[in-house]
């Protein structure tokens, strides 16, 4: 999927104008001993339920992320030193984003799976989560038809996962406001959640956003290192709302 200046999707306008008219469930208080946030890559935690997570602090519920891959193959450039740096350096900047949302120590499970190959490992994933996930959890992991295969598989691994255990399970959505229709049935309005941030939650979380410097500048010369995030995407992060997909009864 390619997302730049001149790949950008729907305008964000007319997902707030039909967020605004289209009525969503509004999400509960937390009743989880812990909420436990499945992240293909780092950042999809934060883009995805930033104000979840700074929610969840501020009610005293326990937080853990999974962090599915390093993240190594962000940029386009194939290049094995760039592979390596962002290897480096994107967990850290995950961290930096948890603590800016309000989890001083957070608590982050890496993986280690590859990054763009997670559907060719979804036994250790399923593995993994087997061991991590209890019954009184809320799962929170990608939708698993936001259109990105690293998205899709954990979603789906993770929805599979939170089913056996007995874990509540919601999805969020990252690529699927790039690519999906704000007009049309694409997103299962019906299935959602709708989380209201208020000023303080939106302001942690776009400076949580901002921690992930590798994904936002560039990181070289060449046009194969340019922001994955430009600047125009990031609009869609910073909404007055998160968005979450209930599929407990969807097969």
């Amino acid at each position: 999927m390619i997302v730049d200046n001149t790949h950008l999707g729907p305008p964000e306008e007319a997902w707030l104008t039909t967020l605004e008219k289209t009525w969503v469930k509004p999400l509960a208080p937390l009743s989880c001993r812990r909420v436990v946030v499945v992240a293909p890559h780092p950042d999809d935690e934060v883009l995805g339920a930033g104000g979840l997570i700074e929610k969840a602090q501020r009610e005293g519920v326990l937080i853990e992320v999974v962090a599915v891959s390093d993240g190594e193959s962000s940029h386009r450039a194939s290049r094995s030193d760039t592979a390596r740096h962002l290897a480096e350096v994107r967990p850290g900047e995950s961290r930096r984003a948890l603590q800016r949302l309000g989890c001083d120590r957070p608590v982050i499970t890496q993986l280690h799976l590859p990054d763009g190959r997670v559907s060719a490992y979804r036994e250790k994933l399923d593995a993994a989560l087997k061991d991590i996930l209890l019954p009184d959890d809320l799962c929170v992991a990608p939708w698993r038809g936001d259109g990105h295969p690293d998205h899709d598989a954990t979603g789906d691994v993770s929805l599979r996962a939170s089913r056996r255990v007995g874990a509540r399970h919601l999805a969020y959505l990252v690529w699927a406001w790039h690519w999906a229709r704000p007009e049309g049935g694409d997103i299962p309005w019906s299935r959602c959640y709708r989380l209201d941030l208020d000023r303080r939650a939106r302001a942690r979380k776009r400076w949580a956003i901002r921690a992930f410097e590798s994904q936002i500048s560039a990181i070289g010369p060449t046009s194969d290192d340019a922001p994955v995030l430009p600047a125009p995407l990031l609009k869609r992060f910073w909404r007055p709302c998160e968005i979450f997909v209930d599929e407990s009864g969807v097969q």
